[in-house]
């Protein structure tokens, strides 16, 4: 359940900011922040999550992931190290953590310059053959925040998640307005290209935020099962 947790909430608890600016090709960069959200279910309030950029030095950042739900008795942490240059993330390594009722699974991986992904779980070890540009999915994140700054209406990755890569793709709907913590404020919408027709995600980006994440709506047969929505963001 958890590992299906981790991922949901990883796709949509983006990178998160508080003012606002315009941003160019050169000028395109990542920001120190701090940023809490409510999750719920068919209406109702199940888990939070909580989310910390740091700048270790110069190009080198730490993303910080925690989420809880159904009342702690399920929890997730992820740490994920990289570097950004350029408009260009290098994925270093990661580790999480999940646990259910007590039980918890932990593991870590490091990224090789030429790609391989070495990960280690309490079971034994794993490598995978892949190529450079693959990321963890908690750099993910922060790599779809700034494809929407340059002006990118549709886009795709390779990240890694337990022992699989995984292809996840993107595209701009419309801009539509939305009600956040700061007001009404007009948003980017951005559907998640999924093969399965009876699913939808549907992400709301707010430009005058830095294209920040405003609220996520997960649907299945067309009924709003789950929503995500920021409550509190500071910048450090």
């Amino acid at each position: 359940m958890m590992d299906t947790f981790a991922k949901f909430f990883y796709s949509i608890a983006l990178s998160i900011g508080t003012f606002s600016m315009t941003v160019s090709v050169a000028q395109a960069e990542v920001y120190p922040f701090q940023a809490k959200y409510a999750v719920y279910y068919k209406d109702v309030k199940f888990g939070s999550g909580e989310r910390t950029l740091r700048r270790l030095s110069g190009d080198s950042y730490k993303l910080t992931t925690q989420a809880s739900v159904l009342f702690g008795t399920g929890g997730y942490k992820n740490n994920s190290w990289f570097s950004f240059k350029d408009n260009i993330l290098t994925t270093d390594r990661y580790e999480h953590e999940t646990s259910v009722m007590g039980f918890g699974n932990i593991s870590s991986a490091s990224f090789e310059d030429n790609g391989d992904i070495l990960m280690d779980f309490e079971d034994g070890h794993v490598e995978i053959k892949s190529k450079p540009g693959v990321m963890d999915v908690g750099a993910m994140t922060i790599v779809v925040q700034n494809d929407l700054k340059l002006g990118k209406t549709a886009f795709s990755y390779e990240w890694v998640f337990e022992k699989k890569l995984e292809t996840i793709q993107f595209e701009v709907v419309q801009k539509e307005t939305i009600n956040t913590i700061f007001g009404d404020m007009t948003a980017v919408k951005v559907k998640e290209v999924k093969k399965k027709k009876n699913r939808a995600t549907y992400y709301w980006f707010i430009p005058k935020l830095d294209y920040q994440l405003g609220q996520v709506e997960v649907y299945k047969h067309g009924v709003r099962k789950s929503y995500l929505k920021l409550t509190d963001l500071t910048f450090q």
